[in-house]
């Protein structure tokens, strides 16, 4: 017998055309395989023989008056939105594996079928067969779960991805299977990479006409193509971080991952698990395994700002990882190869901390292959006035006053100064003035004094017979703090330092620090 697939279009609200279509094709002796109804279409599958297309399409148009069109399909509607869907999921980068209550594979795209060499023989076959129970467990109740780390060995093939769980429910709430989705490590590096490029920036788009930083981004340029550890040296807003990206694009892993962390800005309890990951159980609340920052960096640069902030017993760990490049996971028991080059950035004399035993000798030397020295602003008097005209044109195009411009005055008045905060402070300023600028920024829009250089503010709070109300309380106790922790900085040579002679946190004399720099 011969299959045919067959669309009515039959006039609407007509009830029972269903039924009436079936008992026709029943009359005939046809065998129908399936029905899709779809109103105003009727779709069936049948078998028949003996009659032709066209006898048939007057037959049927002349017993059931309803038909107003017949078509005869390649495909039923439900084969065409399963194989256009087939299509859509195989052409992702990602494995998904659809299975039932029971944990047996119901459905697997092409992804995923090259990530476990799932053959069309392993349908219906539990899960468990591919994926251990300890990633998957399908007797197990559980809810979604996101970015769970999977590396293990299946069907003798090394896997390395990142597995996202959706179950499946019914309308009752009730679990009827889950869809397993993975992503290679690889892709998630790629993915790392593609969204940290658009912040890369190359040589060309650091501003300055000196000479001195000229010669700072030849040499820069000059050893960004070496595999060398470098070292940038700079006072703080100086753009140590802007050479580092810079640097990164132009070497041979421009085209990998660039992980940037500031050391001084991560507490100390989460630094090993940042850096260095951890595995699932290794603590109270690690449910679930988490790369570290020198797994995701691997194949390109990790950038290591404020390096001189590492507590010493973090210090010995980078060191064995830049010798062997490899790191182990807090946890774990294996060590997983890294292939990074690392950029590490201070505005510390770590010469200094060295000959104080604050910074190991050894690791010093690892890291200061090539140092690169930023010069401050006050060294680059010339670009001052550069620099000033392009923030004052991007943030003027940003608060919608693209005409905005700059006066001589301003400019002379720029270059007065001596900019201990360096770029960043003048960037704040520029921003300051955009604001309350209308036509153009002249002297009076600068807002350059430091509000917290006052000693005299410390005297006034401790001498009751000097004080005149009304007061700025808040602003009055934030610049006896920022004075004490700048005498602590002279004596003590860290935040964490300085926090514990003042029995704050070092999270908040960074933060007072930077708020300093941010005001002036």
């Amino acid at each position: 017998m011969n299959s045919k697939k067959i669309k009515f279009l039959v006039k609407e609200n007509k009830v029972g055309m269903a039924q009436k279509i079936l008992a026709a094709l029943a009359s005939k002796e046809m065998n129908i395989i399936t029905m899709e109804i779809n109103p105003p279409y009727i779709s069936v599958k049948v078998e028949w023989e003996g009659i032709e297309w066209d006898e048939f399409k007057r037959w049927i148009k002349n017993e059931i008056k309803e038909i107003l069109d017949i078509t005869e399909l390649d495909m039923m509607d439900s084969e065409k939105a399963a194989k256009e869907l087939q299509i859509v999921i195989n052409s992702m980068t990602d494995g998904i594996i659809a299975v039932n209550k029971q944990g047996n594979i119901e459905y697997y795209n092409s992804k995923a079928s090259k990530l476990f060499n799932i053959e069309p023989k392993d349908k219906d076959t539990n899960i468990n067969l591919i994926i251990p129970k300890e990633v998957y467990n399908p007797n197990v109740d559980i809810d979604d779960k996101a970015n769970i780390e999977v590396s293990t060995m299946i069907r003798n093939k090394k896997v390395n991805l990142i597995l996202n769980i959706k179950l499946i429910k019914n309308n009752l709430g009730i679990k009827m299977g889950a869809l397993l989705i993975f992503k290679e490590m690889d892709d998630v590096r790629r993915l790392i990479q593609t969204i940290s490029r658009p912040s890369m920036i190359s040589f060309e788009d650091i501003i300055g006409e000196s000479d001195s930083i000229k010669n700072t981004i030849s040499l820069a340029k000059s050893v960004s193509v070496a595999e060398a550890n470098i070292m940038i040296l700079g006072e703080s807003g100086t753009g140590k971080e802007l050479f580092a990206r810079a640097i990164h694009l132009n070497s041979r892993r421009g085209n990998g991952p660039f992980v940037a962390v500031n050391c001084s800005a991560v507490p100390d309890a989460l630094l090993e698990s940042e850096f260095f990951g951890y595995e699932k159980g290794a603590f109270t609340g690690a449910n679930t395994g988490k790369q570290g920052l020198f797994e995701l960096a691997t194949g390109g640069s990790i950038f290591l700002d404020e390096i001189g902030e590492l507590p010493i017993h973090l210090q010995a760990k980078i060191l064995r990882a830049i010798q062997e490049r490899q790191i182990r996971r807090i946890g774990g028991t294996k060590e997983i190869l890294i292939d990074v080059r690392i950029i590490s950035a201070t505005h510390r004399n770590l010469s200094a901390m060295v000959s104080e035993k604050t910074f190991r000798e050894d690791l010093y030397y690892r890291l200061n292959v090539i140092p690169v020295n930023i010069p401050p602003l006050r060294e680059r008097k010339d670009d001052i006035s550069i620099l000033a005209k392009y923030f004052t044109k991007l943030l003027g195009e940003s608060a919608d006053k693209p005409r905005l411009k700059i006066t001589e005055d301003a400019l002379e008045r720029l270059q007065e100064y001596s900019w201990p905060g360096n770029i960043r402070e003048l960037q704040n300023v520029m921003e300051r003035a955009v604001i309350f600028a209308e036509d153009s920024i002249d002297v009076k829009h600068l807002l350059i004094a430091n509000k917290f250089d006052s000693y005299e503010t410390e005297k006034i709070i401790y001498n009751e017979e000097n004080i005149e109300f009304p007061v700025n309380l808040p602003e009055i106790i934030k610049a006896v703090e920022y004075n004490h922790i700048i005498k602590a900085r002279k004596q003590f040579n860290s935040s964490r330092e300085i926090a514990k002679a003042l029995n704050i946190s070092h999270t908040t004399v960074i933060k007072r620090i930077k708020e300093h720099e941010d005001c002036k």
